[in-house]
C-alpha cells in the first residue's frame, strides 16, 4: 500500500496538518531577516574624511549639518557634477597646517592625502553600520561584498551537510540541531568586535538557516496529501515573503546595525517552541524500517484529525518491522546515490541545471534592477512585497496546467524578458519588461522547490534538495562577477541571464510530470518513476480522476530491501 493511502484514510490535510503548518509560521519568518539583512547592515552611506581635532571648526553658532558643511567646504576636495552641485572625495582631504583652520583659502588640488584620521559619516538615514563601525570605505570598501559572498558560501556548505544529515538522522533533530546553532550564531553577530568576526558569523548563520528550512519543506512535503503539497509549501514562501516586508519595519524603527542584528536574531527563540510540535517525518521512519515509531505518529495524526487509521496497515507495518530486523543493516545513502542509475541521474542533472539557472537570474535581476526612486526601505517592503503574487500565480498554474509545462514557461518567458530588455531604451518601458521578467523568475524559484521535493525518492529527497541548492549557491557567488562582465560589454550579462533561462526551459521538457503522482519512495522507485513520459505534455486522468500513466508501472512504497534500493544492474532509461 502508498504512504498516500495511509494519509487519504487518516486525512490527507486535516486539522494536524493545518495546525503544524501555522506552528512553522514562526520558523519561516526570521530567515529572510538575514537573507538581505545586509542590505541595511552594510548600507552605503555618504562618508569623508576626518580631520585632526586640532584642525576641526568652531561650529557653536551653527547646526550640525551646517557645520559639517562648513567643514567639508575647506578641508575636502570636491568636484560640479552636472546639475552643479558640489560631490565631495570621499576618500581625500587637502594637506593643512592648525593656522589654515577657519581660513576661506582655495588649495591646489595636488595638496592632498588619503584620509588618515578617520572618516565621518552622514547619519540623517543610518545612525550606524558595519561600514562606519569597521572602516569598510575607501581601499576596503570591497569587503561588505564579500562578507555577501560568505554568506552565499555558507548557504553552499549548509546545503551540502544539512541534507545528508536529514537523511542520516531524521528531519526532527537535524532541524533541531539548527534552530539551536541558527540562534547561537545570529545572537552573537550583534556583538562582534572585527569584520572577521562578523563574516564568520554570518557563515554559521548562512549555513544553519539553511538546514532549518530545508527541514521545513521537506516535512512540509511529506506530512500532507498529494493534492496539497504545492498549496502547503507555497504558502511557506509566501510567509518568507512577508519577512522580507516586516524587515523593513524593523530597519526603518532599528537604525543602528548592532540593534538591528540583535532584533532579527532574537526571533529564532520563537522557533524552540515548535520544537514540542515538530514530529518525525512517518515516511522517512517507514523507508529506514523504523515502523513501530510510524506507527505511533500516524496514530496520533489520525486521532487529531478525527479519523482512524486502518488497522490492517499498522499491522502490516508492525509485521514488517519484525522481519526487517532478520535483514542486514541497510548501506547509509550518499549523494552518488542521486547519479547512480540512469533515469534518476538524467533527472538530477536537469535539476541540477535548473536550479543553477533560477538562482543565477533571480539574483541578477535584482542586483542589476535600478532603484525605484523611493528611499530603502519602501524599496525593501516593495520587493518582498511583488514575490507574493508570483508565488500564488505559480500555485495557480501549478494545480491547474501539471508541473512541467508550466516550469518550462517560467523558465522560456523570464529568458525572452530578459533579452527583449537589450532591445528597450533606459526609462520606463525597460524597467516593466525586466519586472516581468523578475515576475516569472520569482514563479520559476518557487515552483522548482516544489517540483524537486516530488522528483526525488524519499531516501534521498534531503540530500538530492541539498545537492540542488549547492548548485544554486555556487550561481549565487559567480553572479556578481557575470554582472561585472557588463564593463566589457553592456548586454553581456542579459545574455547570460536570457540565454540561460531558455535552455534551463528546454532541458525541463525532459522531466516527468509529477501532479497527481505518488512520491517515489525508494532509489528504485525513483529511477522507475516517469519513465516514457519524459516529452508527453498532457496528463492522462482515469475514470477516478487520478492520473496516470500507461508506461509507468505501479510502485510498491513499503520499503524494498538494500539489494533494491541500490541496483547492481542499473535499468535502461
Amino acid at each position: 500500500m502508498q504512504y498516500e493511502d495511509i494519509l487519504n484514510h487518516i486525512g490527507p490535510f486535516g486539522k494536524y496538518q493545518k495546525l503544524l503548518v501555522c506552528a512553522l509560521f514562526l520558523v519561516i519568518i526570521p530567515p529572510p531577516f538575514h537573507f538581505i539583512g545586509q542590505v541595511f547592515l552594510a548600507a552605503n552611506t555618504d562618508h569623508w574624511c576626518a580631520v585632526p581635532a586640532s584642525q576641526v571648526i568652531n561650529c557653536s553658532q551653527l547646526q550640525l549639518a551646517e557645520c559639517q558643511e562648513e567643514q567639508k567646504s575647506y578641508s575636502i576636495p570636491y568636484e560640479i557634477d552636472d546639475d552643479g552641485n558640489k560631490v565631495y572625495s570621499s576618500c581625500e582631504r587637502y594637506v593643512m597646517n592648525d593656522e589654515d583652520v577657519g581660513r576661506n583659502m582655495s588649495f591646489n588640488s595636488t595638496d592632498v592625502i588619503s584620509c588618515d584620521a578617520g572618516w565621518e559619516f552622514d547619519h540623517s538615514r543610518y545612525k550606524s553600520t558595519i561600514n562606519e563601525d569597521f572602516s569598510l570605505v575607501c581601499d576596503r570598501k570591497d569587503l561588505p561584498a564579500y562578507a555577501q559572498s560568505v554568506w552565499f558560501a555558507g548557504l553552499l556548505v549548509g546545503s551540502l551537510v544539512w541534507g545528508s544529515v536529514g537523511d542520516w538522522i531524521g528531519r526532527r533533530k537535524t532541524f533541531i540541531l539548527n534552530v539551536i546553532l541558527v540562534t547561537i550564531s545570529s545572537t552573537v553577530t550583534s556583538f562582534v568586535p572585527n569584520f572577521t568576526a562578523y563574516a564568520a558569523m554570518r557563515f554559521f548563520t548562512a549555513a544553519c538557516a539553511y538546514g532549518g528550512s530545508l527541514m521545513l519543506y521537506v516535512l512540509a512535503s511529506e506530512i500532507v496529501g498529494p493534492k496539497n503539497r504545492v498549496g502547503t509549501t507555497t504558502v511557506l514562501f509566501l510567509v518568507f515573503a512577508v519577512g522580507y516586508m516586516i524587515l523593513s519595519l524593523l530597519a526603518f524603527l532599528l537604525r543602528e546595525w548592532r540593534h538591528l542584528q540583535l532584533a532579527i536574531s532574537l526571533p529564532f527563540v520563537l522557533t524552540f517552541l515548535v520544537i514540542i510540535v515538530f514530529p518525525e517525518s512517518p515516511r522517512w521512519l517507514i523507508t529506514k524500517g523504523r515502523y513501530k515509531e510510524a506507527t505511533k505518529i500516524i496514530e496520533k495524526i489520525a486521532q487529531v484529525n478525527g479519523t482512524e487509521a486502518p488497522e490492517d496497515l499498522l499491522n502490516k507495518l508492525s509485521e514488517d518491522s519484525k522481519e526487517d530486523k532478520k535483514q542486514p543493516s541497510r548501506i547509509p545513502v550518499t549523494q552518488l546515490d542521486l547519479i547512480r542509475t540512469p533515469n534518476l541521474r538524467k533527472k538530477t542533472l536537469i535539476l541540477w541545471v535548473d536550479w543553477f539557472v533560477v538562482n543565477m537570474v533571480y539574483y541578477g535581476l535584482s542586483l542589476s534592477t535600478s532603484a525605484l526612486g523611493v528611499d530603502d526601505y519602501l524599496a525593501a517592503f516593495v520587493s518582498g512585497a511583488i514575490e507574493i503574487p508570483s508565488y500564488l500565480f505559480c500555485w495557480y498554474v501549478m494545480n491547474r496546467f501539471g508541473r512541467r509545462i508550466t516550469l518550462v514557461a517560467f523558465y522560456i518567458f523570464g529568458g525572452v524578458f530578459c533579452l527583449i530588455t537589450i532591445f528597450i531604451p533606459l526609462g520606463a518601458a525597460r524597467a516593466a519588461v525586466a519586472m516581468f521578467g523578475k515576475f516569472a523568475i520569482t514563479a520559476a524559484f518557487g515552483h522548482i522547490y516544489i517540483y524537486s521535493l516530488e522528483i526525488y525518492p524519499t531516501s534521498i529527497r534531503s540530500i538530492g534538495i541539498g545537492t540542488s541548492s549547492m548548485m544554486a549557491r555556487v550561481s549565487g557567488i559567480l553572479c556578481p562577477i557575470i554582472l561585472n562582465l557588463g564593463k566589457y560589454w553592456k548586454p553581456l550579462p542579459l545574455c547570460v541571464f536570457g540565454g540561460s533561462a531558455i535552455i534551463a526551459g528546454v532541458l525541463s521538457l525532459m522531466l516527468p510530470e509529477t501532479m497527481g503522482y505518488s512520491l517515489p519512495d525508494t532509489i528504485q522507485d525513483g529511477e522507475n518513476f516517469g519513465k516514457g513520459r519524459s516529452f508527453q505534455l498532457c496528463i492522462k486522468g482515469n475514470d477516478d480522476g487520478e492520473n496516470e500513466s500507461p508506461t509507468q508501472a505501479p510502485i510498491n512504497y513499503l520499503p524494498l530491501s538494500t539489494k533494491d534500493q541500490t541496483p547492481k544492474q542499473p535499468v535502461g532509461v
